[in-house]
This record gives C-alpha cells, structure tokens and sequence, in this order.
C-alpha cells in the first residue's frame, strides 16, 4: 500500500480516464492534457466554493513541473480570470493565470466545421508567444458553472483560439 502512496505522490493522479496529471489525489482536476512530451494541468482543491477554492496551473515533465502558479495558491485568485467563447455551432471556455508580464491561458473548444480544440498559450505582455496544443486525451471542466462556482472574476483582456 505504501508503494501505491508513493507511486501516486511521483506520478500525480491518474484518474479513470487514465490520463496521468499533475494534480495529487486530493485534488480536483479541472484541466489536464498532454502537450508533446509536457503535461498540462489545473488543479483545484477537493472542495470549489467561492470562498474556499484554490486553483494552480502547472506545466512541465510529469516527474518535476517547470513552472506552478501560483506558488501558493489561495482561495482570493488573484490573477486567475476566465472566460467564454461562442461561435456558430459550438463554444468554449478559457481560465488566464497571469504572472507578471506572463499569461498562461488554458482553454477547451468545439466548433462546426473545425472540431474540437484544447491546449495553452504563452502570452507576453498580452501578446501570444507560444501555443502548445493538447494531443491526445484531454480532461476539462472549464466552463460558467465551473467559473461561478469558484468565484473566478470575468477575463476582461479576451481570448482568440489560435
């Protein structure tokens, strides 16, 4: 049983999907994909109320995550905002963690004629130096119900799919 811990500590969770995160069994996975050989996740606390959650964008190897933000997560968000996408027979929904001139916006969309959609991009002063699109499997629960519950702020700045 000890190994299983331990296992479980170095791997993150790995959910019935199957999809290996960087969030820990006591953490709900709210967004979580592979992109090339990285991981990319957010994870919430167990427990998503308005004043009670905590949020983290993690990216990086699964065994050591180049970058966590933010560092100690709290229930305020700050810098955490989301937001909604519409398009002609489809949607989507996005949360921006902002670190200083940084963005890292992680999003899940679908739209007629293109599909399915899902990944991150890498702002620079509000400028997209990178995207790095999700391949294979993706977990998300981004989306108004998720924003409300969390008492996530609206993302005034906006968000094009690249």
């Amino acid at each position: 049983m000890r190994s299983i811990a331990i296992l479980t500590l170095i791997l993150g969770s790995v959910p019935a999907w199957g999809l290996e995160t960087h969030c820990g069994a006591d953490e709900q996975v709210l967004f979580a994909c592979a992109a090339g050989n990285k991981a990319v996740a957010v994870c919430a606390s167990a427990n998503q109320t308005a004043t009670a959650s905590a949020l983290q964008y993690r990216f990086g190897p699964l065994e050591a995550p180049e970058l966590v933000w933010p560092d100690d997560p709290q229930p305020h968000h700050a810098g955490i905002t989301a937001g909604t996408l519409a398009f002609s027979g489809g949607g989507g929904a996005y949360l921006r963690f902002s670190k200083g001139a940084y963005g890292y916006v992680v999003y899940t969309a679908i739209g007629k004629g293109w599909g399915e959609k899902a990944g991150v991009v890498v702002e620079k002063n509000g400028e997209s130096i990178a995207h790095l699109p999700c391949t294979g499997a993706v977990v998300s629960e981004l989306g108004p119900a998720l924003f409300e519950q969390a008492g996530l702020a609206e993302d005034e700045q906006g968000f094009d799919l690249p």
